[in-house]
């Protein structure tokens, strides 16, 4: 932390517009990195050998739970390195001419077997839609900087260009929470199992605890948080 900041045990709470998607744990600090475009947030929030004071996000127990299903295109004439083994069959003249079709063809059309549509076709993502009003976060750091930052992050989640996670406003809580151990001793973030303060017959699961959080070296066996 730097010096002359305060430092204290705050929550964030992002007031939601619209329903939020997201896959994880969403942790505060990782949030805070991918706003700010940055791997370390040290300046911001507690951090203890690589392991962050600040909790995963909580959404409001009222919030609904709902599937939705989103259809995803590899386009092969959008990604060029599809040419090199999927045959097009329109007159283009830019290729070698064993490669061109004869016929009348769309242009750009991609002649695909049923095995290929299947590897390079249309591809059905599901995700989970949580419809809940607020999503919190507990942490130590210096709330007000960590404010700043937010305040003008209009969207969180997934799938933020269709419209989900819009957030109405950022709001500072009062917190007694520690972003690590929650009022009923429950983890509140992927913690490693050797460095889990609590008993309790929590059953770890394999997880990323530190950043950056898609590196298989960051994963280990951790106490998360229950699901949510």
């Amino acid at each position: 932390m730097k010096t002359g900041w305060s430092v204290d045990n705050f929550a964030i709470r992002a007031t939601l517009k619209a329903p939020i998607i997201y896959r994880g744990y969403l942790t505060l600090d990782a949030l805070l990195m991918a706003v700010m475009g940055t791997g370390d947030v040290r300046g911001l929030i507690k951090c203890v050998d690589d392991l962050y004071y600040a909790s995963a996000a909580i959404p409001d127990d009222l919030g609904l739970v709902q599937k939705a299903s989103f259809v995803a295109s590899m386009r092969p004439e959008m990604t060029p390195e599809w040419r090199d083994f999927i045959e097009p069959n329109a007159k283009n003249t830019s290729l070698p001419s064993e490669l061109q079709i004869r016929g009348p063809k769309k242009c750009n059309d991609i002649k695909i077997g049923v095995s290929r549509q299947r590897d390079a076709g249309n591809i059905l993502n599901q995700y989970l839609v949580k419809t809940s009003p607020v999503v919190e976060w507990h942490a130590v750091g210096n709330a007000e900087a960590v404010l700043e930052v937010l305040r003008s992050v209009p969207f969180i989640g997934k799938k933020r260009t269709a419209g989900y996670g819009e957030v109405g406003e950022w709001s500072i809580l009062d917190s007694d929470l520690d972003g690590l151990v929650g009022y009923a001793n429950e983890p509140l973030r992927p913690i490693p199992v050797e460095r889990w303060p609590q008993g309790g017959d929590w059953v770890p699961e394999e997880a990323a605890w530190k950043a950056p959080y898609w590196e298989v070296r960051n994963r280990t066996k951790c106490y998360v948080p229950p699901k949510s």
